[in-house]
C-alpha cells in the first residue's frame, strides 16, 4: 500500500500540469548543459579546418516577466582541434560568457518556446602539437538564439538551445605579443535541465 502511494505521487509530481507551471516570472532558475559547438570560420587564421567540438557549460536565468526573462549563460568548450592541410595542428580551448534576454512564448502549457539575443565575451587557450601555448585574447561579440524549456512539473524543465555567436578576431598572442588572430564565429547548440526555484526562494 504505502508503495503504491509513492508511485501515485511521484505520477502525479511528474505528471500534474498546473496554472501557470511554465512561467518563470519572479523566479530564479539554475541551467546545466552540454552538446556541440560548429565553428563557422576557421579559428585560427592560416589554417585550413577547424572541427567540430564538444561543448558544455549553464547559467542562470531570471523572469524579469511572464514572457521576458534575463540570462547569464556560460559555454565553454575544453577541446577544439584545429587543423593544416588535414593534419591536426592546435587544441584551442575556449569560454563564452553570454548576457542575454529571452522572449518567452509563455501559455498553458508544458512546451515555451523562446527567443533571445545577447552580449557575448569570448577568450581562451591555444596549444600547438609542439607544446608551445598561446593566449586567445577577449573579444567581444553578440549572439541569437532560440530554443524550448519543456516542463516536467513546476520546478524542472528540460531546455534546448540553438544559437549563433558572432564576434570581432581576437588577438592571438605568446608572450604579449600578437602572433595572429582568432575568428569565433560559429554554431552552438546544447541540450540540458533548467531547475526553477520557487517564488519565495528566487531573492
Amino acid at each position: 500500500m504505502r508503495r503504491a502511494i509513492l508511485v501515485a505521487t511521484l505520477i502525479l509530481t511528474l505528471g500534474g500540469t498546473s496554472a501557470m507551471a511554465e512561467s518563470l516570472a519572479g523566479r530564479l532558475g539554475i541551467t546545466g548543459k552540454a552538446g556541440a559547438v560548429v565553428p563557422l570560420e576557421d579559428l585560427i587564421s592560416g589554417t585550413s579546418d577547424s572541427k567540430t567540438a564538444f561543448a558544455l557549460g549553464g547559467g542562470i536565468i531570471f523572469g524579469i516577466s511572464r514572457s521576458l526573462a534575463a540570462e547569464i549563460d556560460v559555454t565553454h568548450v575544453p577541446e577544439l582541434d584545429v587543423e593544416i592541410s588535414g593534419n591536426k595542428a592546435y587544441e584551442a580551448s575556449m569560454t563564452d560568457v553570454a548576457l542575454g534576454l529571452q522572449y518567452r512564448m509563455a501559455s498553458e502549457n508544458r512546451l515555451v518556446p523562446f527567443l533571445g539575443a545577447g552580449v557575448d565575451f569570448i577568450k581562451g587557450d591555444l596549444e600547438h602539437v609542439s607544446g608551445a601555448n598561446y593566449d586567445l585574447k577577449w573579444t567581444v561579440g553578440g549572439h541569437v538564439n532560440a530554443g524550448m524549456d519543456y516542463f516536467l512539473n513546476r520546478g524542472i524543465a528540460f531546455t534546448i538551445d540553438v544559437r549563433g555567436l558572432y564576434a570581432a578576431k581576437g588577438d592571438v598572442e605568446s608572450a604579449g605579443t600578437k602572433v595572429g588572430e582568432y575568428d569565433p564565429m560559429s554554431f552552438i547548440a546544447t541540450a540540458g535541465i533548467r531547475l526553477v526555484l520557487p517564488e519565495s526562494a528566487s531573492w
